[in-house]
């Protein structure tokens, strides 16, 4: 591979490597980086959220950071984003960054300007499909507002979902509740409830919108009094260890085959280690599936941590070869634990895409 082609592999990984091989590289790797700017690079976003934390600080690598942020409004601002939703969670996420820790007002307009447009639709058009994912959207942009502003501003987008609820009268509570149920739950966590409700009451008396909006969304959770049935457990009927052991030694004697390297790996002996890490040359790492690679890195991390007998290379492979960050962290926990982290390791991990690998290696400073 090229050293741009390592560089885009890494960035697509949300690697922190990048920001060490960007330095003397500005130019070359402005491409990928407004890549990274207008699509979702994340492997999984509901388990490790988007990557725009991390593609924000790359792009801030650069003087003039407008090269990237004006591509990212107007995509922002396109029917693109209105019903994509892992794009709106990346764009949204970036636009935030730049609006409120850069403090770029033209950011924070296109924000306003987003809701106002998607607004307009969801009030003048009829439900479908379009519609429906729309709000999805909608819902993720009313919590990033919400979250970034004061009370009286916040005050304002309830009174306008309120006019929402009103318009769709027809539809159940209930569906309009689940609509907004997210959006809702943050809100909570800004606002707790001693706090905000009594608020919301006060205004509602001269507000038939906040009224409809507490009516529909101020619900008392309810508590669940069924009593638990008693589980049955299931019958399992568990492999014998030495014959799958031999089996998958077998078979990868032969040809590399996945499966056969997930039981190798499930059932490892010490002296498995060269055939192990041979066949882990083999792997294939491909973005687009979950099974295969991911299978095997998520094989490994499990019996990491219960089998030490797993060498200290198969988890430097996950670290420099996974996609997936929540893979890549675990590594990372599991080197730390054996204490194996090398302190090239422990700056790049200050840098990667997940926060979570973040915090670890900040810990150890």
């Amino acid at each position: 591979m090229t050293e741009k082609e390592i560089f885009q592999n890494l960035m697509l990984a949300g690697h922190g490597r990048c920001f060490r091989l960007l330095e003397n590289h500005h130019k070359e790797y402005k491409d990928l980086i407004l890549y990274g700017c207008l699509h979702d690079i994340s492997f999984d976003l509901q388990c490790e959220g988007t990557r725009s934390q991390f593609i924000y600080n790359l792009v801030l690598e650069y003087d003039n950071y407008c090269e990237f942020l004006n591509p990212v409004i107007e995509k922002f601002l396109s029917d693109e984003a209105d019903t994509d939703w892992h794009l709106m969670h990346h764009l949204l996420d970036l636009l935030e960054l730049f609006a409120f820790d850069n403090h770029d007002e033209k950011a924070k307009q296109t924000l306003k300007d987003k809701y106002q447009q998607m607004y307009e639709i969801i009030m003048t058009r009829r439900h479908s499909l379009y519609v429906h994912e729309l709000l999805q959207n909608f819902e993720l942009l009313c919590t990033c507002l919400v979250q970034n502003s004061d009370f009286d501003s916040a005050l304002q987008i309830f009174r306008e979902i309120g006019a929402y609820f009103l318009r769709k009268k027809h539809v159940p509570d209930e569906d309009l509740y689940f609509r907004f149920e997210s959006f809702w739950w943050f809100v909570k966590r800004q606002y707790p409830v001693r706090s905000l409700y009594p608020k919301l009451r006060n205004v509602a008396e001269s507000s038939r919108e906040i009224r409809c909006f507490q009516r529909i969304m101020c619900r008392p959770e309810k508590k669940c009094r069924c009593r638990k049935r008693p589980v049955q457990k299931a019958v399992t009927i568990r492999p014998d260890p030495e014959t799958e052991h031999l089996s998958a030694l077998t078979m990868l004697q032969n040809h590399y085959e996945e499966e056969a390297l997930e039981n190798l790996i499930k059932y490892y002996q010490p002296e498995d280690k060269n055939i192990l890490l041979k066949n882990l040359t083999y792997v294939i790492i491909d973005r687009k599936t979950f099974l295969g690679w991911h299978s095997i890195t998520i094989e490994i991390l499990n019996q990491a941590e219960k089998n030490s007998a797993i060498p200290n290379e198969a988890l430097f492979w996950i670290y420099e070869n996974s996609q997936c960050a929540c893979c890549r962290h675990d590594a990372v926990k599991i080197m730390k634990s054996r204490h194996i982290l090398t302190n090239s390791i422990i700056e790049e991990c200050r840098f990667d895409c997940f926060e979570d690998t973040r915090t670890l290696t900040e810990k150890i400073f």
